[in-house]
């Protein structure tokens, strides 16, 4: 399967990864909300899209690490919200934030952050005044 085939737009502002047998919402929080949320923002924003039934589903959640991590490809690129190239497939909206937040680690305040610019990644402290972007995820299967 080649990355183009991998992902796959429903049409219902969600994308479909065929590898891993996720669905994304399409936009993140920066192109939905216009700003950079923290944590407990990144959880309310997802409770909501469960809560509305975002797309038919009520399972929406944040990302595991590894989760995350499966969005980036150096091979792809689509553009963040200042035009920079970001590491996602062209599948998902333009305009979005250059980093993502995943679900906090088990048992501690910390999270995982991604920079999809270059692939950075971090387990900063600091979980309430972080901000990033995230991204809320389903499981197909």
């Amino acid at each position: 399967m080649t990355l183009q085939e991998r992902f796959v737009d429903n049409g219902d502002e969600t994308v479909s990864d065929r590898k891993t047998g996720l669905m994304w919402k399409k936009t993140d929080t920066m192109t939905d909300l216009k700003k950079w949320v923290n944590y407990q923002d990144s959880v309310d924003y997802v409770r909501e899209l469960k809560e509305k039934r975002f797309a038919g589903y009520d399972d929406w959640r944040l990302p595991t690490k590894d989760e995350m991590y499966s969005l980036y490809d150096e091979t792809l690129s689509q553009k963040d919200k200042f035009g920079k190239i970001i590491h996602i497939s062209n599948q998902f909206a333009s305009g979005g934030g250059f980093s993502m937040i995943a679900k906090m680690v088990d048992g501690r305040f910390r999270t995982w952050v991604l920079k999809l610019r270059d692939g950075e990644h971090e387990n900063p402290d600091g979980l309430w005044t972080l901000t990033e972007a995230a991204r809320a995820v389903r499981s197909q299967t």
